[in-house]
């Protein structure tokens, strides 16, 4: 699989600091951390694949961005444990291995030091490998895959909000012009003991994008207009620039970042035709 990537991480206008980081594993372990404020190229993935994640911080004075480091740093050792003879199912596991690990840490860390008391973060991951897409969910920032010209939401929010779209008391319309209860999350690394990490599977195929956000984006810019921006800007890197400049048009009032991955060789098998396609290999599961 070879993919064009970008990333871009912007402290918003209303925030002092930056709480949010983002993790870039290419081919043959090559990943940064902690990571510059943007990030592009293109590459091959190798037999074990390649992982991009963002994370959104919480906690009191830095202890947000201690909590999403931590998180982004437990991933990059997660690639470079891969294998190459690791089916999806050990690779799955190695990675979820690893946030249950970070989840432990950030945790504990919390519990141990006063000034990071309360700290936490959110998660959302994709790990690329052999026409695949595995996503791996904590918290509210999202993952979607981008094909013929609709964006799918790949991840579900472990949000109050998300919870009340997933039990149909309202709709992902209706949720989009709600301003109450959007910050409540109902899961995230380090606040509880053990956690909780969705995963969703679905293949991929040339043409296809994913894109990972934190909610400095996707809480700003609605996903219908999200979803016009990605059909109408092909190069990663401009694409990222420009969703994070209309964020921050809207006012920037959380930090944002973007992680855009487009498919530029896919899958050895066959794209399926129309409406087929756009659920292609979708299976969920929450270990």
């Amino acid at each position: 699989m070879k993919v064009a990537f970008a990333a871009l991480t912007d402290v918003g206008l209303v925030r002092q600091n930056n709480e949010d980081a983002y993790v870039v594993c290419v081919a043959k372990g090559r990943h940064f951390i902690p990571p510059p404020a943007s990030n592009e190229g293109v590459t091959e993935a190798d037999a074990r694949g390649l992982l991009f994640a963002v994370a959104d911080g919480m906690g009191g004075a830095l202890a947000g961005e201690v909590a999403s480091k931590m998180a982004v740093e437990a991933l990059a050792r997660a690639v470079d444990d891969l294998r190459a003879e690791d089916d999806d199912e050990t690779a799955r596991n190695r990675v979820l291995d690893a946030i249950r690990l970070a989840n432990e840490k950030i945790y504990e860390a919390s519990a141990s030091n006063p000034q990071q008391r309360g700290m936490g973060t959110t998660l959302t991951a994709a790990l690329l490998r052999d026409g695949r897409c595995l996503f791996f969910q904590v918290g509210d920032s999202k993952g979607f895959i981008f094909r013929e010209g609709h964006l799918h939401q790949m991840t579900e929010d472990q949000s109050l909000i998300g919870k009340l779209i997933q039990d149909k008391v309202i709709t992902a319309e209706d949720a989009e012009h709600l301003e109450g209860g959007r910050n409540i999350i109902l899961q995230a690394l380090g606040a509880e003991p053990t956690v909780r990490v969705d995963v969703t599977t679905a293949s991929l195929f040339e043409g296809d994008s994913v894109l990972l956000c934190t909610d400095g984006l996707h809480g700003s810019v609605r996903q219908k207009e999200i979803e016009e921006m990605v059909g109408r800007v092909t190069d990663p890197g401009k694409l990222a620039e420009d969703l994070v400049r209309e964020a921050r048009d809207r006012g920037g009032p959380d930090n944002i970042t973007v992680v855009e991955v487009s498919v530029l060789e896919g899958s050895a098998e066959a794209r399926p035709a129309g409406l087929l396609s756009r659920l292609a290999g979708i299976l969920k599961g929450k270990p």
